[in-house]
């Protein structure tokens, strides 16, 4: 099923169509793939600041980018998503820049806030950015190719810093942050030179009533959406559970080499790049609401036998590993373009860009809150940060199953996808 002909002819059509924007996606992700595993323990590593601290910091950092993804969706409805795709590559560039320099609290907030502040642009845009690439056609389809696209490029990128710090030493960590500032320029140079993007003039009627149902406030009055904004805040922390929670779990308690979290992340992206189309057509036509609470309850299967099971070593650890990398990848395949698919088509046209803005925003509020649970790992219940993530996943699933069933049915349905058409 994964490589039959018409797949394949398919998949060099997509590439072909859209060449210097998936050139521009391998890139990008390719340098994230390299210090994506690495955003907590870079500094632990190259400092002498205190875990907990780090935290707190990483944290507040995130708290105070956060209006950064509604601002975003204000200049995705006006400029169009291309315009933010080329502003969050560049404040990534700055961000890892400040990573080389950061030894004191002050610099290492202000590169975690930079780079943090490109993440929530990112996300608000890129959704929007491939609705527009798909020109009316199937959402999921053109989500998928460019998702699986991603995750081979983060997987290369999770290998090469896997290798690069074999040896454990300081100046690999360096040289990768570095790599990823020069394939953030270079991913914004090709975004700029894409037609793709650009803000779609307004052709709908400006009635009374067509005014009434685009505006914020219709679309902070509807259920569906606030259940939408709930179930990101509390899915978020999902984004960030393997490179700050279990990676921290990993090398400083149970004694792994730094190497372990980029080999996790290069399993979970391999996975991502072989499966992601044949997953995306195997639930075509299913509820979306169901697909997205399967997803929140696999990645709540990975933190729920951490409440109690003891630290691990040698082959235990590294099976452990697998088992987590496995079950992250096979929720990402199956959540992210049902959720994607939602947030795009839910709101309407005309404040599409502020609604993906706010709900990634609330993605982000969790993901910047999660961090401060990391102080229980030096508290005499170490297992309740496990439990808390467990019934966090949990309500994610509750939430978006109630959201995506009070749509309409067209946006509660994944779409068929016509990759073989």
């Amino acid at each position: 099923m994964l490589f039959t002909p018409a797949r394949f002819r398919a998949s060099l059509a997509s590439l072909r169509e859209h060449r210097f924007v998936t050139f521009a996606v391998l890139t990008d992700t390719i340098g994230a793939g390299l210090t994506l595993p690495l955003t907590i323990v870079y500094f632990t590593i190259t400092t002498d600041v205190p875990l907990a601290v780090i935290g707190v910091l990483s944290t507040v950092a995130s708290l105070v980018a956060l209006p950064i993804g509604l601002v975003g969706g204000v200049l995705t409805d006006r400029f169009g998503a291309k315009a933010s795709m080329i502003l969050n590559n560049l404040l990534s560039a700055a961000g890892f820049t400040l990573y080389l320099f950061a030894h004191d609290p002050a610099m290492i907030f202000a590169a975690i806030f930079l780079a943090n502040a490109s993440e929530r642009l990112y996300w608000t845009s890129w959704t929007a950015y491939v609705h527009d690439l798909a020109e009316g056609r199937p959402f999921e389809r053109w989500f998928a190719f460019l998702e699986a696209t991603k995750a081979a490029a983060l997987g290369a990128g999770a290998i090469v810093a896997a290798i690069t710090l074999a040896n454990g030493h300081q100046d690999g960590l360096r040289w990768l942050v570095l790599a990823n500032v020069v394939t953030s320029v270079a991913a914004a140079v090709v975004f700029a030179t894409q037609r793709t993007g650009h803000r779609s003039p307004q052709t709908a009627a400006h009635t009374e009533e067509a005014d009434a149902a685009g505006s914020l406030r219709a679309f902070l009055a509807d259920r569906s959406m606030r259940l939408i904004t709930l179930g990101q805040f509390l899915i978020g922390p999902a984004m960030v559970l393997p490179n700050v929670a279990f990676s921290v779990l990993f090398v400083e308690r149970w004694g792994m080499s730094p190497a372990v979290a980029s080999v996790q992340f290069a399993i979970a992206t391999g996975l991502c790049a072989l499966f992601q189309t044949s997953v995306t057509r195997w639930v075509a036509g299913r509820q979306r609401g169901t697909l997205i609470a399967l997803g929140s309850v696999l990645t709540a299967a990975t933190a729920a036998p951490l409440i109690v099971l003891p630290p691990l070593h040698g082959l235990a650890a590294w099976s452990y590993v697998v088992v987590v990398a496995v079950l992250l990848a096979a929720a990402d395949m199956i959540y992210l373009p049902a959720a994607n698919a939602v947030m795009a088509e839910a709101p309407h046209p005309r404040v599409r860009g502020r609604a993906i803005g706010v709900f990634q925003t609330a993605s982000s509020i969790g993901m910047a809150l999660f961090p401060l649970t990391l102080g229980l790992f030096n508290s005499r219940m170490p297992w309740l940060l496990w439990l808390i993530a467990t019934g966090v996943f949990l309500a994610a699933a509750w939430a978006w199953r109630g959201a995506v069933r009070g749509l309409p049915q067209q946006v509660q349905v994944a779409e068929l996808t016509d990759i073989d058409a």
